[in-house]
This record gives structure tokens, C-alpha cells and sequence, in this order.
């Protein structure tokens, strides 16, 4: 919704071209622009393809979904099919040719030219955009600001360099502030032929409802658990256990990213340590809760609170949403612990808790309180 749209004031950046395009990924995933693997979301890659295939590929998309699933994965899959399938040069074997064969997928092959020039950020007629880089901080900034949006709309008006395609992808777009989007809303007005504006967004209701109406909007699901244990199999190989990978999917939520945020930050023990101490609902540990807070207010241990406040997110939501529709709860909650907490709670009581501790943990963190004391409030939200 546009009432859930913040402005915020616009920064200088730099030049952001293909070089400074920096997703958020934990170290150790492949940028999107050079993954060749690719996992889930086939009913989007048969869209575009019935679109391609149609040459009905609209001048604007939005891809919008949860953080970390790949929607800018794709984005980049769909750029390199273009440019592949999309040239003069390639006219007799693509949708541009006199009938040519349906395009069946948009897989382009690692070692071919195009995949080349994609994933090294040197392809001409490909720009991609992002949050800058914060130099005092080391980390992006909060925004994508107007200078940087003001970019795209003569990029996609110059010719491209083999009468193709010319495509931009935008990350994080739905934190470009008002002026930002307004900038981008010429570009949509009056779009040129064989161009494409690629919008990833994770907060679908940030974009003001203009560009929305502008847009073909494909939305994107959290990947399952074996397309999620696909890809972790592909970032760690066969090293995590039947036990890990559980946890992994409880606190990944269907997103490669967080589940990989998780690894990088000691998430399966903090997980396991913070499961043990719910489980001894109503009881809990003073001693325990003391340590486990105390581990969270050390310096540099940003990665672990988060990972504490979703382990408690997570299990609350799970038993709401199992009490709601009246289903058996799964690993790693399949216990009699959380069973007692389902009969002892109404549903209402459970959606409370769900509120509470979401508020809660929004105030840690954007009021930079003490994380020693949001640890213990939070034992103190569930406290029976």
C-alpha cells in the first residue's frame, strides 16, 4: 500500500554501474550475476518465457518476494536470455527469426560470451543499480537515492550495441526514496522499443502505486525445503547434518540467504542453544537466560542477536499458524513442549505473543537498545 511508503531524503553516490551492483549476500554465495544455478520459481521462468515467446515482453517488470530467494538471480537469467535470443546476430534461431523455434527455458550456458560478459559486469547493454556504499560505515546505505535513479532513463534510450536488447535491473528498489521513484516514473511514461527495467523488489507496497500500474508484477515465494536444500548442498556440499538442515530450514524460511547468514554466523548452535531453553517452558532458566543474553550484548555479535530473535519469531509464528489451521507441528517443534504450549494458548494469545515479540525486537534494534536486556525481555514476553 502507498500509506506504507517513507520518504527519505536522497544521498550522492558514486558511479554505480555494473561494478558497484553489491547484492546482499552473505560471503560465500555467487553474486547473482554469475550463478548458473538456478532452483524453483518455474511458474515465473514459463511467464516470461510465454512472453518472450509471444513477443509480448513487457518494457517494465517488478519481481517482488521475500529477501534472499532469488529474485535478483533471475532477473540476471532473464537479461542473459535476451541478450542471447534478442539480436540481429542471432536472428534465425531465436524469437526475433522467420518462425523461429519456442524458447523452452532461459538457461544460457556458463562458458558462453554472453554469460561472460554479464557476470563480469562488462556487457554494454546491461546497467544494474543499487544501494551505494556507505565509505564510512562499509556497508550500503539505507537508500537508493535520485541521482543514481536518474540514471536509467537515458541508459535504456541509447541504442544498444548489436541491435538487441537493452536491459536494467534495479536491487532493493523498493527503498528508492519519492524523488527517486518519481525519476524513475520518466522512463516508464515514454519507454523505448526493445528495452527492459527490471525492479527487485522485497517490499512491494514501498513502490508508489504509479510505477506499480506501470509494471508487470511477477511475485515470488520463499523456496521450498528441497530447493532450498538444493541450493545449500551447491554453497557447503554434504557437510551439514540431517539435524542442520532442519534448522536451516526453520530459520532460512525458504531464503538461500538467510540460510547462508545463518551458517556464517554460528545460527544452528545459537538455534539449538535458544530451542533447548524454550523447551523448559514454564520454567525457565534465570542462569541460562543471563548467559544467552550476555552472549548477544558482546561487541561484533550483531549476526547471533538476529539469529536469536529469529529462532523466537520463527517458533511463535509456527505455533499461530498451526494453531490456526489445526495442523501437527513439524521438526524442529514437533515436541510435546510446544504441543502443552498449543493447549495451554488461544489463538489469540498466540497471534499476542506474535505482535509483541515483533515489536519488541523492531525497538531493539532501531532504537539500538541494549541487546542484553531485549534477550531477557523477550523470555519475559512468553513467561506463562
Amino acid at each position: 500500500m502507498f500509506d506504507d511508503f517513507q520518504d527519505m531524503d536522497g544521498e550522492e553516490t558514486g558511479d554505480v554501474f555494473a561494478a558497484a551492483f553489491e547484492p546482499d549476500e552473505p560471503e560465500g554465495l555467487l553474486e547473482p550475476r554469475q550463478s548458473d544455478f538456478f532452483v524453483g520459481h518455474e511458474q515465473n521462468e514459463q511467464a516470461i518465457l510465454n512472453l518472450i515467446n509471444a513477443g509480448n515482453v513487457p518494457h517494465a517488470m517488478i519481481f517482488a518476494g521475500p529477501k534472499g530467494i532469488g529474485k535478483s538471480t533471475f532477473a540476471f537469467r532473464v537479461a542473459r536470455a535476451l541478450f542471447k535470443n534478442g539480436t540481429s546476430d542471432s536472428a534465425q534461431d531465436s524469437m526475433f527469426g522467420d518462425m523461429p523455434a519456442e524458447l523452452t527455458n532461459l538457461k544460457v550456458a556458463s562458458d558462453d560470451p554472453v554469460f561472460s560478459k554479464v557476470a563480469s559486469g562488462g556487457h554494454p547493454d546491461l546497467l544494474t543499480i543499487g544501494r551505494a556504499i556507505d565509505v564510512k560505515k562499509g556497508t550500503k546505505k539505507n537508500n537508493l537515492d535520485v541521482e543514481t535513479a536518474r540514471k536509467v532513463a537515458p541508459f535504456l534510450r541509447m541504442t544498444s550495441s548489436d541491435g538487441g536488447w537493452r536491459v536494467v535491473i534495479v536491487d532493493d528498489a523498493d527503498t528508492m526514496n519519492r524523488n527517486a521513484q518519481n525519476a524513475m516514473l520518466k522512463i516508464l511514461e515514454e519507454p523505448p522499443s526493445n528495452a527492459l527495467l527490471i525492479l527487485v523488489c522485497h517490499r512491494l507496497g514501498a513502490m508508489i502505486p504509479t510505477i506499480r500500474s506501470r509494471c508487470r508484477v511477477l511475485n515470488f515465494d520463499a523456496l521450498n525445503k528441497e530447493e532450498l536444500a538444493a541450493l545449500m548442498t551447491r554453497e557447503v556440499g554434504n557437510t551439514l547434518s540431517e539435524e542442520d538442515k532442519v534448522i536451516l530450514n526453520f530459520l532460512g524460511q525458504g531464503s538461500i540467504g538467510q540460510a547462508q547468514r545463518v551458517i556464517s554466523t554460528g545460527g544452528i548452535e545459537t538455534a539449538n542453544q535458544v530451542l533447548g531453553m524454550l523447551e523448559t517452558w514454564p520454567n525457565f532458566n534465570k542462569v541460562d537466560i543471563h548467559h544467552l543474553s550476555d552472549q548477544a550484548g558482546r561487541a561484533g555479535q550483531e549476526g547471533g542477536f538476529e539469529n536469536i530473535e529469529a529462532v523466537f519469531k520463527n517458533t511463535f509464528e509456527t505455533l499461530t499458524f498451526a494453531k490456526a489451521k489445526g495442523e501437527a507441528l513439524v521438526a524442529p517443534l514437533n515436541k510435546d513442549v510446544y504441543n502443552k504450549m498449543l493447549e495451554r494458548y488461544s489463538l489469540s494469545d498466540l497471534t499476542e505473543f506474535c505482535d509483541n515479540l515483533n515489536t519488541h525486537f523492531a525497538q531493539a534494534k532501531f532504537a539500538n537498545l541494549d541487546k542484553r536486556q531485549a534477550v531477557v525481555g523477550a523470555f519475559t514476553i512468553i513467561a506463562d
